[in-house]
């Protein structure tokens, strides 16, 4: 996969001319690079676990790691694009969707523009719907279907890991350039109707009803409901990754009764 390194090592390089010598947009962008690695690396892991049928299938084993590594490369020119319109520090403020970026990139690629990978790029970090939706998915042959649906799963679940893995070893979500932007109504906010409802059905939370600090929270916690391999769900509660937000959101959510609803709920479905 060295070619395939290099190609999303270029769109890095490229970013980072771009941005200059600023430390927020360098801290980014370093950080999503490694993470590509890290959540290809996760991939592998599932594939062992849970896919070996994959290990037998070199064409596809090798679009599925593609998938898996160039997940986030839209995240690059996305930074340059918030650096230019000077919207990095906005709480919120991302106007930009890097898996639409990154879909863009891809198919433009003859090398890579398997509408498979493509697709994967494009909804990693949307709602699942959004894939099931997509045209390019609905027009697929059988086949092409399910095995596009077992890549943006592959894709999906590693990435929810590696994110898991910087929010408890790192302190990601506190540590976040928009967390440090907030107002103290805003990290202790009571959380929000419609999340609250998203997450006692059991489902993700949408980005477009998070307000407040432990809302943000609750959807990192929602992830769980979108998890769809054994191997991701056993690092999820062995390596301490469910506790981990549960002891976050003890700490900015204000309504203890609540919240021992919701460790509760979640506790119990994962």
């Amino acid at each position: 996969m060295n070619t395939d390194i290099k190609f999303l090592k270029n769109e890095f390089q490229n970013a980072m001319r771009k941005v200059g010598n600023t430390e927020l947009c360098a801290n980014i962008l370093n950080r999503k690079f490694a993470h590509s690695s890290r959540v290809l690396q996760n991939g592998l892991q599932i594939i062992n676990h849970d896919i070996p049928q994959l290990m037998e299938q070199p064409k596809l084993l090798l679009q599925n790691k593609r998938a898996l590594l160039f997940h986030d490369i839209g995240r690059f020119r996305e930074t340059v694009e918030m650096y230019e319109h000077h919207t990095m520090k906005e709480w919120g403020g991302r106007a930009y969707d890097h898996g639409v970026i990154g879909a863009e990139i891809i198919a433009q690629n003859h090398e890579y523009n398997d509408i498979k990978i493509v697709l994967a790029v494009r909804h990693h970090g949307h709602l699942i719907e959004e894939f099931y939706t997509d045209r390019d998915y609905q027009h697929l042959p059988e086949t092409d279907r399910s095995q596009a649906e077992t890549m943006i799963k592959l894709v999906r679940d590693a990435d929810k890991l590696d994110l898991y893995y910087l929010h408890h070893h790192a302190n990601n979500i506190e540590n976040d350039i928009f967390f440090h932007n907030l107002t103290d109504a805003e990290k202790f906010a009571p959380l929000s109707a419609e999340v609250l409802e998203q997450f006692f059905a059991s489902q993700p939370i949408n980005h477009k009803f998070i307000k407040g600090f432990p809302d943000r929270i609750l959807g990192c916690l929602s992830w769980q409901f979108d998890l769809n391999y054994d191997y991701t769900r056993h690092c999820y509660i062995n390596n301490g990754y469910q506790q981990m937000i549960f002891d976050l959101l003890s700490k900015y959510c204000t309504d203890k009764e609540l919240l021992a609803k919701i460790i509760k709920f979640a506790s119990a479905r994962v």
